[in-house]
């Protein structure tokens, strides 16, 4: 276990390095994400029906954002996919990984489809900072150009992933765990990967880990607003809830963007309003923020912005500073 001093050592590690990645480009290691396989004739007809998006049109020039419910509609993971020839790919947190993997298995029945956790052959990487695009392009390596796109280089893949107008470009590279890093990024400087999440709270886009399995819906989270929710393509655990959730009146509840000058604030912890003693919302996602303290993603009921204060851990813990969100919240059905 690590002692106070050594994680003081981190949390300023990560805080610098996220500084650094608003000047020049950085890549982080993220080894705390792993990878699960999918395979086989019905292996896309099989995530079809489990998953929160449409997977029988993801090209495999796309990655996609989703999401896996519980029957009540609750986020019992969310993932990065892609395509790999005949495979599908999920990339989320190897802390809720064999669980997820195990749940899903016990509804392949008799489809034709193998699961693998498939993690100790991928190495995740966060690219982020700078003008990434300028020196790919030096080495003559184009990125690509639009959020949730990808492209090959060599054995490894580069996704990009949405950015913000302070760190416009952010890309995922999934590398073969045994094969060198692409030359043109081998040598950035190396950031910790709480950099890479404090880089995912400035884009405002959410990671469920095992603190905050079966805490949201995902328009809690926005996730329908960041393309991980098709509300065409039929049924999926959970797909009466979510669907309610977005056609019967206005969403309650909504995932904001926020800081709080304090360190001891840790994913899946409670958010207080001045006016109760009770928690009224969940820490998201909370890592070091660049000028010192935490940055957070936090969701709450909406009429609690309103007025008031927001507090962190306890009723009369840290004041968290509620910012804007870098996209706009909007229907995908209307």
């Amino acid at each position: 276990m690590p002692n106070d001093t050594d994680l003081l050592d981190e949390r300023a590690e990560a805080t610098a390095d996220a500084a650094r990645a608003l000047r020049e480009p950085v890549l982080a290691p993220l080894p705390e994400l792993g990878v699960l396989a999918f395979s086989g004739p019905d292996a896309t007809a099989f995530l079809q029906s489990q998953l929160t998006n449409d997977v029988a049109h993801l090209t495999g020039d796309a990655m996609q954002l989703n999401g896996y419910c519980t029957a009540k509609g609750r986020l019992l993971a969310t993932f990065h996919q892609w395509r790999r020839g005949d495979e599908v790919l999920l990339r989320l947190p190897l802390d809720i990984l064999p669980a997820v993997m195990k749940r899903l298995s016990m509804f392949v029945l008799r489809a034709k489809v193998k699961v693998a956790d498939a993690s100790a052959s991928w190495a995740t990487y966060g690219l982020f900072g700078g003008n990434l695009s300028a020196l790919a392009q030096r080495a003559g390596v184009a990125l690509p150009a639009a959020a949730w796109t990808g492209a090959l280089i060599g054995e490894a893949r580069i996704d990009r992933v949405p950015g913000t107008d302070r760190l416009p470009e952010r890309f995922l590279l999934t590398s073969p765990a045994t094969a060198p890093l692409p030359a043109w990024c081998a040598d950035l400087p190396r950031a910790a990967a709480a950099a890479w999440w404090w880089s995912e709270i400035e884009a405002a886009v959410p990671t469920v880990f095992a603190a905050t399995q079966e805490k949201f819906v995902p328009q809690m989270i926005n996730f329908e607003v960041l393309g991980g929710v098709n509300f065409k393509k039929g049924c999926y655990p959970g797909q009466e809830v979510v669907a309610r959730s977005q056609y019967l009146g206005k969403l309650r509840r909504r995932m904001q963007r926020g800081h709080v000058d304090a360190t001891e604030v840790a994913t899946g912890g409670d958010v207080f309003h001045s006016g109760g003693t009770q928690p009224v919302g969940t820490i998201v996602l909370a890592a070091p923020a660049p000028g010192g303290g935490t940055d957070l993603l936090f969701e709450v009921p909406i009429d609690r912005l309103d007025s008031g204060t927001l507090h962190v851990n306890a009723p009369g813990g840290p004041v968290l500073a509620v910012r804007p969100l870098p996209y706009e919240l909007f229907d995908p059905t209307a």
